[in-house]
Parts: structure tokens; sequence; C-alpha cells
């Protein structure tokens, strides 16, 4: 899904791998993942590297998904404190 261009964020990944079985190999709990969604800044490289196994994805791919995700995030939130200083 990722070479074909259908997943471009990170979020987008549990569209085809769920929370659930992705969160059970990463000790950890569909509700961390889904606040890692909207909240990169707490993702960790371990969890990066976890993740890229586990769907068969380079990591440097998952990293480059997850900074083009984090840097719109960045982005939409500059414009909306701008648009909202007015």
């Amino acid at each position: 899904m990722i070479e074909a261009g259908k997943i471009t964020e990170f979020s987008q990944i549990f569209q085809y791998a769920p929370k659930s079985v992705i969160a059970a190999d990463l000790n950890s709990s569909t509700r961390r993942l889904t606040r890692l969604s909207s909240h990169l800044s707490t993702l960790e490289i371990g969890e990066i590297s976890a993740i890229s196994e586990l769907i068969g994805v380079k990591m440097d791919v998952i990293y480059g998904i997850v900074e083009r995700q984090f840097l719109s995030q960045r982005t939409d939130t500059s414009k909306k404190e701008k648009n909202n200083s007015y």
C-alpha cells in the first residue's frame, strides 16, 4: 500500500493494519496508537522500527511517512494560530 501511494501519513497505516494487532506486538494499547496518530512528537524510534518490521516496510520509509504527517500537522497548527490572532 505504501509503495502504491495509498499510505502517505502515519495514521493511514491503521486502515490496513489493525491498531489492536500493532498494539499487541508493541506491548502497547490501541489508545496509545490513536494518540500517536495525532501527536507524533511522542512516537519513539523503537516504535517506528517495530511497526516497520511488523508491516514489512523499511524503517526509513515509515520514518518518511511520519515526518511528512508531522510537518503537515505543524504547518496546519501554525496556520490556525495565525488565523486566530487576527
